[in-house]
């Protein structure tokens, strides 16, 4: 039977992808932001086709005192996504708190949570995060230290997010990875051994997805790496296929990318899932996303 949700209008908690992506597997699930835009400036990014000024990073105006009155009117049966256009864990966290203060607010009242982030900053709320409804999931593209700095140039090292997950793990939060956006010739021969890492560390579920191309994300793209722009020109604009406002690899290129890391997953016993790729099939966890493995600490209160 379909389990059916009403969702209330609410100012910074929303419905998670409102535009309903035809090739999204997620489970119905709300999307909260502390801060709007992004300061890792990744160049692969694709807010900047949505967000003026997607690189700059500003805290939302009464962010706090919205998101208190948006847990009234949330249903506890969907689980709440921190954060998926802008990361919660920028270096001004340190001194703003706002997605600390946020988690306080939410995981209190008993609803869950999943922490979607490239940051190390996110063991600093360890303490409330391993007792409420909550998992991690941190995004590592690549374990080549200079290839990392170049493709996402304000992020944490890949070595600080290794090492993050490692201590949410001994902490006893459940974690997942994201490994993408995966792009031929740049970081996709190595996502073998990233899934052996993750594996290793104690990383439960992997996430992967190959690179969408925009024109703004692949112009920084390939001024970064001019000498893959005639390949990855031909790759996506040539022979790839439109979904939506992206261009994707070819249908035949995708699905051998992703199945290749999807075998080392299963080589670890761990789950699976692919992100807006067209390949259900691929996904092996009870979610593609991986919120699967939020915990239920404690139930609900009543708000």
């Amino acid at each position: 039977m379909t389990m059916l949700f009403v969702v209330e209008e609410m100012s910074v908690i929303t419905p998670f992808d409102p535009w309903r992506g035809r090739f999204c597997t997620c489970p119905p699930k709300y999307s909260l932001s502390p801060y709007v835009g992004c300061a890792h400036q990744c160049l692969y990014c694709y807010i900047t086709a949505y967000i003026p000024d997607a690189f700059r990073l500003r805290p939302k105006k009464d962010f706090l005192k919205k998101l208190r009155r948006d847990l009234r009117k949330v249903d506890p049966r969907l689980h709440i996504s921190i954060s998926n256009s802008s990361d919660p864990y920028p270096p001004q966290e340190a001194e703003k708190q706002l997605t600390r203060r946020a988690l306080q607010e939410i995981l209190s009242r008993g609803l869950r949570v999943q922490i979607i982030t490239k940051s190390d900053i996110v063991c600093r709320d360890v303490d409330i995060v391993s007792r409420g409804n909550c998992s991690v999931s941190i995004t590592i593209t690549t374990l080549d230290e200079s290839l990392a700095k170049k493709l996402e140039p304000n992020a944490p090292s890949p070595k600080k997010r290794l090492s993050a997950l490692e201590k949410l793990v001994e902490e006893g939060v459940p974690c997942s990875a994201r490994v993408d956006p995966l792009i031929p010739g740049l970081n996709d021969e190595e996502a073998v051994e990233l899934v052996g890492e993750l594996a290793s560390i104690g990383v439960l579920h992997i996430c992967s997805s190959t690179y969408k191309a925009k024109p703004d994300n692949f112009q920084r793209l390939v001024s970064a790496f001019p000498e893959f722009e005639q390949k990855l020109r031909k790759l996506y604009w040539v022979e790839g296929q439109k979904v939506g406002r992206a261009r994707y690899l070819p249908s035949s290129m995708r699905k051998e990318m992703l199945l290749k890391v999807r075998k080392e997953v299963d080589r670890y016993g761990l789950t699976f899932g692919v992100c807006r790729e067209g390949f259900p099939s691929l996904n092996s966890g009870a979610t593609c996303d991986g919120s699967h493995l939020i915990p239920k600490r404690f139930g609900p209160t009543s708000l």
